[in-house]
């Protein structure tokens, strides 16, 4: 799969993101994104390349850093813990 940056999956994705409250920093030279979680949810800083290639590791580590359930669902919500 080719490293597409700027593609719809990701821009529709990092839209959940920040309407969840987390902070999206621009992208450096190197094409890295930083995403600062909300005072709310507890959790290190996320760093990731921002491609197409992160789509569904992202995915996966919001759901296992932050409880945040960022499937294929229209809008992101958090996940309950028992």
């Amino acid at each position: 799969m080719p490293k597409q940056h700027n593609s719809k999956e990701i821009k529709q994705l990092f839209k959940k993101i920040e309407k969840l409250g987390f902070t999206i920093t621009a992208k450096n030279k190197k094409g890295v994104v930083k995403i600062l979680p909300p005072d709310s949810i507890e959790g290190p800083v996320y760093f990731t390349h921002g491609t197409q290639s992160a789509y569904h590791q992202m995915i996966r580590d919001f759901n296992r850093m932050y409880q945040v359930d960022l499937a294929e669902t229209e809008t992101a919500e958090l996940v309950e813990t028992k």
